[in-house]
């Protein structure tokens, strides 16, 4: 199974949705292209839908590195970091989440922690 990271501590309380749950679930018992990758700022990001209009955006640091984003998301702690790592970095309605992803920044010190 994969490690879960979480770019905030806020952000548990909120993936505590009973329907997010099962997504999260089968996210990280098969996270290699399981959910949908994204462009531009967001590159090295995936997301996949929760419910009609939520979603999780998250990385899958298996999948970052082999398709070699790890250079353009600066991830800070990439080198101690496992394959396995699943970093969940937003979750809520679409433009929200990807607004709270582009603010999440992989290469600060804080981040994971």
């Amino acid at each position: 199974m994969s490690e879960i990271i979480l770019a905030n501590d806020g952000l548990m309380e909120s993936i505590k949705i009973a329907q997010a749950e099962t997504k999260i679930s089968n996210l990280l018992e098969s996270p290699m292209g399981f959910g949908e990758p994204l462009k531009d700022d967001l590159r090295g990001f995936s997301s996949c839908p929760v419910k009609k209009s939520f979603i999780i955006v998250y990385v899958y640091c298996r999948e970052c590195r082999l398709k070699g984003y790890q250079s353009i998301r600066n991830c800070i702690r990439c080198n101690e970091i496992e394959d396995e790592t699943v970093i969940f970095s937003a979750f809520g309605p679409h433009d929200t989440a990807y607004k709270e992803a582009k603010k999440r920044n992989l290469s600060d010190e804080t981040f994971g922690k």
